[in-house]
């Protein structure tokens, strides 16, 4: 198990330190990404049900967020540095500062659920760090417009297009999630989850006028990043500070 912390944590070291040369940064992220799949895996389940508290809600959201990463082939060097220090600091975390081990029951619908919200992270996760690179690329831009490829205005137009697909995925399994916690979880507007609800309501609809603002209105640049990292920002507070206070306060 030690071995499995050290082997994940590194390779996301060596992605870091090669992220200027994509080819093999990116190999690096692959290795990460299998060893993370392994240790998410081992960490999230069991046979009694899941083990879900807020270092495994993170660690998969992190683990998604590789995959769609390699599977987007985004080459943005800032977005791959952010994606592996995170993963870095949450192993760190869970190895030197574990939680108990709680597991919940597997359950059909509740699974479908908990699927569903943390693919909607995990996409919107991703967006949000795009938008932080698009803002750095945007910052640069102005300054010199001729700073490398990776720079170009081009090379902005083809991430931003990118970066409204994450917002569409996954405002599509928000509302999903959404949906299916109404419809399949009891109480579920009235339990100790209740602010994390009106919080990913909140983010909902406000990555719905981001979508809208787009396509009615050509949304882009800096509105466009403002109202995403706000509306994530929301999310996250949702999502991650549930799960903070369940853990660490009550």
């Amino acid at each position: 198990m030690i071995s499995l912390f050290i082997a994940t944590a590194v390779a996301h070291l060596l992605a870091l330190l090669t992220v200027k040369k994509y080819p093999v940064s990116i190999l690096f992220l692959v290795l990460s990404s299998l060893f993370q799949t392994v240790l998410t895996g081992v960490l999230l389940m069991n046979e009694s049900g899941w083990n879900f508290n807020t270092q495994n809600a993170c660690l998969v959201v992190s683990w998604l967020a590789n995959i769609i990463v390699i599977g987007g082939q985004f080459r943005l060097k800032t977005l791959r540095s952010l994606l592996s220090l995170i993963a870095i600091a949450i192993i760190l975390w869970i190895y030197f500062k574990p939680l108990p081990v709680f597991s919940k029951p597997y359950a059909l619908f509740i699974d479908l659920h908990i699927t569903l919200s943390i693919l909607a992270y995990s996409f919107l996760f991703v967006s949000s760090l795009v938008a932080i690179n698009l803002a750095l690329q945007i910052y640069r831009l102005k300054k010199d417009a001729f700073v490398s490829p990776d720079l170009s205005i081009n090379s902005l137009l083809k991430n931003e297009e990118k970066l409204f697909l994450l917002i569409v995925i996954g405002w599509l399994f928000l509302g999903l999630s959404l949906l299916s916690g109404a419809l399949f979880i009891d109480n579920f507007f009235g339990n100790q989850m209740g602010h994390k609800i009106i919080f990913s309501i909140m983010a909902w609809i406000l990555f719905s006028i981001l979508i809208a603002g787009r396509m009615l209105k050509g949304w882009r640049g800096k509105k466009a990043i403002k109202l995403n990292l706000i509306a994530m920002a929301l999310l996250m507070i949702g999502f991650l500070g549930s799960y903070l206070v369940i853990d660490y306060i009550l």
